[in-house]
């Protein structure tokens, strides 16, 4: 059976009977998909890299460096 008959079974219809689904614009998308990302990955980012960042402004010399 070929892949393109299974497309008419993803039809995003409302039930007959069931409320309205909410169309999400165009800032709801980037919300969850640009910006939920950045927020969970920026505290992350600072908690892992941010000591080494820390000693590098202050001018300590680190292993790599100073070989």
């Amino acid at each position: 059976m070929p892949h393109l008959t299974l497309f008419p079974l993803l039809e995003t219809h409302t039930v007959p009977g069931w409320p309205e689904v909410y169309n999400p614009s165009l800032n709801d998308v980037l919300l969850f998909t640009v910006a939920l990302p950045v927020a969970i990955a920026l505290p992350i980012a600072l908690a892992v890299m941010g000591p080494a960042w820390l000693r590098r402004s202050k001018g300590e010399e680190t292993e790599s460096e100073a070989a």
